[in-house]
């Protein structure tokens, strides 16, 4: 019995050993079959390597594989026991946005035992996934991300049944699709899951796919054009999610409900959906969030009080909704924040206190909300604090002193804002501080030296503030430290005052400088020229003095932007001196550079803006400015004494920016060259006004397709205009006045469709307006006078030009009637027909005129910004006696004048209703009847003329009511009666203003009214002896008085006949006086000269 359990260990001992012997054997024998018999590799895997190695571009570079282990390459792993190769990494290592085009070899094959394939970052043309990738049967890492793959993803990776990972996410450029995910669920312990920029729109049940993956952890499926997001979701499955990201999908809807059950989240990311609605309270649900990321939505309402219970939060980024309210006091719990950004939105309230205690907080940016109130003080306590922005809020107060224990800070921002006060000294303790903006406030006093100490900072802006004091200080204090990183310096627009001090030649590494629209004096250092690092140099604007010598320029040899202007500086340099820079801008307007054209600047042959305007240059162009390469955007020499012929200008090339050449204001005289017109191909800006140049506009303008602004005016320039304008012009504006300009004005004028402003006036043109123009739909300001136009005034000006707000044709031979339809023009400050030959009567309408029944307030600009900067509208007005030019303030001025016609009929009460009227001149004219009884409710008017017409009867008692009334002429009409007194009127004193009315009296004429003569009163003594008799003799007239008004007026009321009888009698008797008035008071006029005005 023992030997029998015995031997059977034995047995088994020797059963063991021969399958341990057996299995030796046959490792060996494979090994010795697939190796390569110089190490661990398995040859035919080695083989499918390198094959699969050619199809990768630039693989020489980082794929060497010269070992015979290959196993031992790059990117293979083997398995340790079998050998077989299970990891194949060949990702593109080098950040190359575009790298050459590769191919996936069918080798893959070969590799059986695969488990973990990486090709991402590779570029493979847009050719589709292979299908055989989908038989590598052991994968479980399948990475093909940002490889240009296209085409539909296909259904045999639904075979990799063992896959944890898998990353499909596309290009922008090379986006792949798939037409359904029904093979997705078959990979059913997937983990990771990424599908971004992949177009999933026809994967119409998508959601109920993934829910259907219970080990997924990872979901990325940002832009990937998913069709919608389920606002229900009866079970949710995938309750092991941590990672979701659905950014960019646009779903536009509000938040599902069930996505606040997926309690395992760590990580939301659902920006750009324009998402809609608030977000909700249960979003408190997500108690293991650690970012949330809801970036370009529209959410509205309040930030949820339950975000304060998401303890694990690291990063909230609600950055461009449409949040509104305050920042919760429950955002003070949020310990672990690290990252807090809820620009772009309209938040308001006040910061809270609560902030303070978020002390790992790195990143706090508040900025383009409607924030109010101070900064808290307790913001010192953030010590992690790496960025503080605040910027564009309502923010106001000072900046608290404690904000200097963020000594962690390097980027604070707080520009426009409401902040006063001075700049703290203790924000000198901000050692690591490298940008620094306090831009457009309201900050005041000096800079504080301590700046100085901030030898990190690179950027110190604080421009548009009231910063007083000058810069010495705290520029002494950056030429100390020893890395110097200053490089970005802008304070202009502030109340700096002093000199510049010497010590800004030691800031080497200064690259821009912009001290303009200060107070600064004194002259400019010479140590300024060591500042070899300065592109941009702006000191324009100041109270500068003295000569800028070769020293001032001597190692500005980056200089590509220098400005001056508005300074008293000269340039002190030898005849052959050059800068040693090649600049692309120089702008030293008003500074005293003349008689001389510089001659520095032949050697500036990158130069593309130039400005010596009011530079008191005196002499002509030089040869040499005519071959200086490339051809300048922006040229301005105007209100100089240049004079002569103008150079050539080469055509510009094109350009996004549309360029200038302002000469205007000078002594050139000749034609105004063809090549010019030709040159102007790219130019958007042409000033030749104020000159004295000749000969005819040349037609080469007619095609200049990108000009907004053509100024021609004051010169001597004759002949026709061009009749040859198109429709792809952007001309804005024409003025071609004060010239000998003669003929008709061309009709293809009207095809000008972004016409705004029209000036043609002080020349010789004839004919009608052209029926063109009323295509013309933009124009503000049509100016046709002193000219010679006839035919009567279009009534299609007041149908078709609707946004017309000046009208001036006076002074031309125009005849008709006033069109009532002039009324329709809404828009219309100013009309003036006055010097014609119209005829009619006033059109009752025209107290229709919506902007001269408003006061005016300036309204909308007439120009864009861009042609704003460099053209001023500008229109002459017959008012208070004299020709004035109005031009910045034309937008709040009202004027009609029609003086000097042949309208006859009386003045429509209805003009009366034009309150916002400043201007009204209807004089010599042949007006009748009566001043409307309710003038003075014009109570804008400063100017009134109704002489040389026939006016009658009295002075309405309510002129007196035209408070801001300076001038006024009533003169040579047929008032009568007494004139009205007070208010306003006694200051216009002067008798003049109603002379020629016959029976007119009272002050200041020296006529007296009846009224007026002083009566011989009794004396005292008789009015005490016969008071009682006066007194009786009332008391017995009384009855008598009361019967016999009472019996005649009883007797007409009652019987027919005699009333009818009364009233003829009383007519009968009007008609009598009034005959007897007429002829006694008829007297020769004369009707004031209707000259034209002469050219001045």
């Amino acid at each position: 019995m023992a030997s029998t359990n015995t031997s059977i260990p034995l047995v088994y001992a020797i059963w063991i050993a021969f399958l341990l012997f057996f299995g030796s054997v046959q490792l060996c024998l494979c090994f010795s079959g697939n190796s390569s018999g110089s190490g661990g590799c398995i040859a035919r895997e080695r083989k499918a390597l390198l094959s699969i190695r050619k199809g990768i571009y630039d693989a020489h570079r980082w794929l060497s594989w010269n070992e015979k282990d290959c196993c031992r390459w790059r990117g293979v792993r083997c398995d340790t026991i079998t050998g077989h190769v299970v990891k194949l990494d060949l990702h593109y290592p080098y950040n190359v946005e575009y790298p050459n085009k590769s191919e996936v070899s069918p080798s893959l094959l070969r590799l059986r035992h695969l488990n973990y394939l990486d090709l991402s970052m590779n570029n493979f043309g847009g050719a589709p996934i292979p299908n055989f990738i989908g038989s590598l049967a052991k994968l479980e890492y399948l990475d093909l991300s940002h490889a240009r793959f296209g085409g539909t993803i296909p259904h045999q990776l639904g075979n990799l049944s063992n896959l944890l990972h898998l990353d499909l996410a596309s290009n922008l450029h090379n986006s792949s699709d798939v037409d359904n995910l029904g093979w997705l669920p078959s990979i059913r312990f997937l983990q990771h899951l990424d599908m971004s920029n992949v177009n999933l729109s026809k994967a119409s049940n998508w959601i109920h796919v993934i829910n259907m993956l219970p080990s997924l952890s990872v979901l990325r499926l940002s832009r990937a054009t998913l069709p919608s997001l389920p606002s229900t979701l009866p079970h949710v499955n995938f309750t092991s999610l941590t990672t979701l990201d659905l950014s960019w999908n646009n779903f536009a809807s509000s938040i599902p409900g069930w996505l606040f059950n997926l309690s395992s989240l760590e990580l939301l990311d659902l920006g750009y959906n324009n998402f809609h609605g608030i977000i909700p309270l249960a979003i408190g649900n997500l108690k293991k969030l650690r970012v949330l990321d809801l970036l370009a939505n529209n959410f509205s309402g309040d930030i949820p009080e339950t975000v304060g219970s998401l303890k694990s939060l690291q990063s909230i980024n609600l950055i461009q909704n449409n949040i509104s309210g305050g920042i919760p006091e429950t955002v003070g719990n949020l310990k672990s924040l690290v990252s807090l950004s809820l620009s772009i939105n309209t938040i308001s309230g006040c910061i809270p206190e609560t902030v303070g205690n978020l002390k790992s907080l790195e990143f706090l940016d508040l900025s383009s909300n409607s924030i109010s109130g101070r900064i808290p003080e307790t913001v010192g306590n953030l010590k992690s604090l790496v960025t503080l922005v605040l910027s564009a809020n309502n923010i106001s107060g000072e900046i608290p002193k404690t904000i200097g224990r963020l000594t962690k800070l390097q980027n604070l921002g707080l520009y426009d804002n409401q902040i006063s006060g001075e700049i703290p000294e203790t924000i000198g303790n901000l050692g690591e501080l490298s940008s620094l903006d306090l831009s457009q406030n309201l900050i005041n006093g000096q800079i504080p030296r301590t700046v100085g100490n901030l030898c990190n900072l690179s950027n110190l802006i604080a421009f548009d503030n009231n910063i007083s004091g000058d810069i010495a200080g705290f520029m002494e204090g950056f030429s100390r430290c020893s890395t110097n990183r200053l490089w970005y310096v802008s304070l202009q627009r502030n109340n700096l005052s002093g000199p510049l001090p010497n010590q800004i030649g030691e800031l080497q590494s200064l690259g821009y400088l912009d001290l303009g629209s200060n107070l600064l004096d004194g002259s400019i250092p010479a140590s300024l020229g060591k500042l070899s690092a300065l592109y941009y140099l702006n000191l324009a604007a100041n109270s500068l003095a003295g000569a800028l010598t070769e020293a001032h320029f001597a190692n500005l040899t980056s200089l590509s932007e220098l400005y001056l202007s508005y300074n008293s500086l000269t340039v002190n340099v030898s005849q052959d001196w050059l800068p040693p820079f090649k600049a692309r801008y120089i702008s030293m307007a008003s500074c005293p550079l003349g008689p001389k054209f510089p001659t520095w600047l032949r050697n500036q042959t990158d130069l593309t803006l130039l400005d010596l305007s009011s530079a008191g240059i005196s002499e002509n162009f030089p040869d040499w400015f005519s071959d200086m390469r490339p051809p300048m955007y922006f040229l301005n020499v105007s209100h100089n004494h240049m004079k002569g012929k103008l150079p050539s200008f080469e055509p510009l090339p094109p350009t996004q920016i549309p360029g200038l050449i302002d000469l205007s204001n000078n002594l050139f005289s000749g034609p105004i060259l063809p090549t010019l017109g030709g040159g102007v191909d790219h130019l958007g800006i042409l000033l030749l006004a104020h000159n004295r140049f000749n000969g005819s506009i040349p037609s080469a303008f007619c095609g200049a397709n990108n000009l907004k602004v053509l100024n021609l005016a004051d010169n001597d320039l004759s002949g026709v205009v061009p009749n040859c304008w198109n429709n792809s012009s952007l001309l804005g504006v024409i003025d071609f006045s004060d010239n000998k300009l003669s003929g008709g004005i061309p009709s293809s004028v009207g095809s000008l469709s972004q016409l705004i402003s029209l000036h043609l006036r002080d020349n010789n043109f004839s004919g009608k307006i052209p029926l063109s123009l009323q295509q013309c739909k933009q124009l503000t300001t049509i100016d046709l006078g002193n000219n010679k136009l006839s035919g009567s005034i279009p009534e299609w000006i007041g149908g078709s030009l609707l946004s017309l707000k000046v009208l001036r044709l006076r002074s031309n031979m125009l005849d008709g009637n006033i069109p009532k339809q002039l009324s329709l023009l809404a828009s219309l400050q100013v009309l003036d027909l006055a010097d014609n030959k119209l005829s009619g009567t006033l059109p009752p309408s025209f107290g229709n005129f919506t902007a001269m029944i408003m006061i005016p307030n300036g309204g909308k600009p007439v120009f864009d910004e861009y042609i704003a900067s460099y053209y001023t509208e500008n229109i002459q007005i017959t008012t208070k006696g004299s020709e004035l030019t109005f031009t910045s303030v034309l937008s709040f001025v009202a004027s009609l004048d029609l003086s000097d016609n042949n309208i006859s009929g009386e003045i429509p009460e209805e003009f009366t209703n034009l309150h916002g009227l400043h201007s009204l001149n209807l004089s010599g004219n042949h007006l009748t009847g009566r001043i409307p009884i309710n003038i003075g409710a014009m109570g804008q008017l400063e100017s009134l003329d109704l002489s040389l017409n026939h006016l009658s009867s009295t002075i309405p008692t309510s002129i007196a009511d035209l408070n801001f009334l300076e001038r006024l002429n009533l003169s040579h009409n047929n008032l009568s009666g007494r004139i009205p007194s007070g208010n306003q009127l006694q200051t216009l004193n002067d008798p003049s203003i109603y002379i020629g009315n016959q029976y007119l009296c009272g002050q200041p004429l020296p006529e007296k009214c009846p009224s007026d003569e002083p009566a011989e009163g009794p004396t005292e003594e008789k009015q005490d002896e016969n008071g009682s008799e006066m007194i009786w003799f009332y008391v017995g007239l009384s009855p008598g008085f009361v019967v016999g008004f009472w019996g005649f007026l009883g007797a007409v009321m009652l019987k027919k006949s005699t009333r009818y009888a009364y009233i003829q009698f009383i007519d009968r008797i009007c008609e009598w006086i009034y005959m007897v008035v007429t002829i006694n008071s008829a007297r020769p006029k004369s009707k004031r000269n209707r000259g034209r005005r002469g050219r001045r």
